[in-house]
């Protein structure tokens, strides 16, 4: 698949603190009404396709998410979805439209996120995961340790991008940032920048 074969208008998901990212999942639970005529129109456009963008603190909502394809669905009083991500979009035009949120979009930046794996030979996983543990511990976060150390680091930035409980500004730059080098950098930053925070320590800028 290549950026040309995804839909240039997309129904757009608008979560609060949450992203998806390229190979990860994302689980949601539709509750409003307006969240189900999103999946209807997903559905009845035959493509199975969502852009997922983050709700913006400030306002409105940030201009770039990832779009992702319904892999799973459970219909019931909640609708329980999984969206696997493909690819990252920037939106070009917001669309009127009574019954969801409609954008044309590009994703011209971000076509290597649809190749199968990203490999970035400038990822310091060791340091990564070393802090990971200790990160995961402080927070309380149950982590299967068998899993992490046999994913790609590919899998493993996408998720904890997607699952550390980092502040809305700092997941978008997550989401945004060039190479997987990149994410890893910043996460580490983030993950250090946040242990001091934890345990009730005041953060030293250097």
């Amino acid at each position: 698949m290549n950026g040309h074969e995804l839909p240039s208008i997309l129904p757009l998901y608008e979560a609060d603190s949450t992203i998806l990212l390229p190979r990860a999942q994302l689980p949601i639970i539709l509750q409003r009404q307006e969240d189900q005529a999103i999946l209807e129109y997903a559905f009845s456009e035959g493509h199975r396709l969502v852009g997922v963008i983050q709700a913006n603190p400030e306002g409105g909502h940030f201009q770039k998410g990832c779009v992702g394809r319904i892999i799973n669905f459970q219909d019931g009083p909640q609708i329980y979805l999984t969206l696997g991500g493909l690819c990252r979009f920037k939106i070009t035009e917001l669309l009127q439209d009574d019954f969801i949120n409609k954008a044309r979009v590009c994703y011209e930046e971000y076509e290597k996120d649809l190749e199968d794996m990203i490999v970035d030979p400038f990822v310091d996983r060791s340091r990564l995961l070393t802090l990971l543990k200790d990160y995961l511990e402080e927070q309380d976060i149950m982590a299967n340790w068998e899993e992490i150390n046999h994913a790609s680091d590919d899998l493993i930035l996408n998720s904890l991008s997607m699952a550390c409980p980092f502040k809305p500004i700092e997941k978008q730059a997550l989401l945004e940032i060039s190479s997987l080098s990149e994410r890893c950098d910043m996460m580490i930053a983030l993950m250090e920048m946040a242990r001091p925070r934890i345990k009730g320590k005041p953060v030293l800028l250097h």
